[in-house]
């Protein structure tokens, strides 16, 4: 559940709002079942830890009906992570979903802006990955 929290992270930031532009493990689809303009996080499989430290690996993907616009998001992320690269802080807690305190986290970028193809209506989607390092507190 830590993507949730830089979910929310991101949030904070002002890279936009949970649940509106910004989702978390899957692409969001609007009700007749068309994805959704926005970014979502998405866990990948990496090493569990390094010492005492749990890390996480994780895919930004955008995808936005001007690609402009969505290689724009990424870009302004992924430097928001190279900027915070190994800058030491707290994750944001998300209720009602995870009060859960991850804390004595890095961020490090992994890539930089892939293009991954279209979707079904044609729109560009994009991807960056990254690797936070946390350990977690007490709730």
């Amino acid at each position: 559940m830590v993507t949730l929290h830089v979910a929310q992270l991101l949030e904070d930031e002002g890279f936009g709002t949970v649940d509106q532009d910004i989702f978390w493990e899957d692409m969001p689809l609007d009700s007749q079942g068309n994805p959704k303009d926005g970014i979502w996080i998405v866990p990948r499989g990496s090493a569990l830890s390094r010492f005492q430290t749990t890390i996480q690996a994780f895919d930004i993907y955008s995808r936005y009906a001007n690609k402009i616009t969505g290689s724009k998001k990424l870009e302004a992320i992924l430097q928001y992570i190279k900027d915070a690269y190994d800058e030491v802080c707290e994750l944001p807690t998300v209720p009602p979903y995870s009060t859960t305190l991850y804390n004595e986290v890095r961020l490090r970028p992994v890539s930089g802006i892939e293009n991954v193809g279209t979707d079904e209506q044609d729109k560009v989607v994009r991807v960056i990955s990254a690797e936070i390092q946390y350990n977690i507190g007490e709730e």
